[in-house]
């Protein structure tokens, strides 16, 4: 017998379309018994993922965004050694996360592969910070991120993920400075002014940026984009070559590889993971490999 807990997130303008799936998915399930709970503020998902996993759930499924997944993520992970089965179903905004791996989209489907057995180990991120850790399924970067992060979930995303983010991102730049960034690894190190630095497990973020085209979900490591001292003339002029997925050949962008990175600032520099703000440097960011068993299509 499968059990799956569903987190929807409370807010999801598509929870008609969710509830009306699960109704005619639910007449074909056999050995599958399942729970749907609704979140009702920020961080109830974090709580609703632990008590599912306390009470042997085998599958638990986001239902929302990026913001969602991680906050399920980080409930999950509360625990020491958690066998449970992650799910996703992509009712976010931007939904960056999934544009990186194959995951069933619909609810028949994703019936079919838990019946089916279907999972893969991914790889998670995991921020120390101020004496606690917060995990990440997708991205976390330093500087501009943060801030755009910040602003974009201040606003009501009313024309759409795609403006939404562009929006935001082109206003921070205006007022936004490049500020003196240390980052120390085992093979390498960086020092300077600095726009923003990217840790990328999966290769999407800001609504279907493709920040990091090399990225592996599996493979032990961050993928690293540096972006030094640039501005936003830089942007603009090579925004359609980050969505395109190409790697930009430029004298303040840098691409390299770390598993564990080590982030100082003698400034006020913050840090977004998953579409979240965080916190505030410093911190210390790492792999966790293999880590969480994946539902996957």
């Amino acid at each position: 017998m499968f059990k799956v807990g569903f987190i929807l997130n409370g807010n999801n303008h598509r929870k008609k379309k969710f509830y009306k799936e699960l109704s005619e998915a639910r007449k074909a399930l056999k050995n599958v018994e399942f729970n749907v709970i609704e979140t009702t503020a920020q961080g109830h998902a974090t709580s609703l993922a632990f008590e599912f996993v306390k009470e042997g759930y085998t599958h638990i499924v986001g239902v929302g965004g990026d913001g969602t997944l991680n906050e399920v993520i980080n409930g999950i992970m509360r625990h020491d050694n958690p066998e449970v089965v992650l799910g996703i179903l992509p009712y976010g905004t931007a939904n960056d996360f999934v544009k990186s791996l194959k995951v069933p989209t619909n609810m028949t489907d994703m019936f079919e592969a838990v019946s089916q057995e279907k999972c893969s180990k991914i790889d998670i991120g995991v921020i120390d910070l101020e004496n606690r850790k917060h995990y990440f399924l997708n991205i976390a970067d330093i500087g501009i991120g943060a801030e755009v992060v910040k602003r974009v979930n201040k606003s009501t995303k009313l024309f759409g993920s795609n403006v939404t983010f562009f929006t935001a991102i082109a206003r921070t730049f205006l007022t936004y400075k490049n500020q003196d960034v240390k980052c120390h690894t085992d093979h390498w190190d960086y020092e300077g002014k600095t726009n923003s630095l990217v840790m990328a497990n999966g290769k999407y973020f800001g609504s279907g940026m493709c920040i990091a085209p090399k990225a592996d979900l599996s493979d032990g490591q961050f993928s690293v984009v540096i972006s030094g001292d640039i501005t936003i003339k830089d942007y603009l002029k090579n925004i359609k070559k980050i969505k395109r997925g190409e790697e930009l050949t430029h004298s303040k962008v840098e691409y390299k590889t770390a598993s564990k990175l080590d982030l100082t600032s003698t400034e006020s520099c913050g840090i977004e993971a998953d579409g979240e703000f965080i916190g505030y440097m410093p911190a210390s960011i790492s792999v966790v490999p293999k880590k969480i068993n994946l539902l996957t299509a």
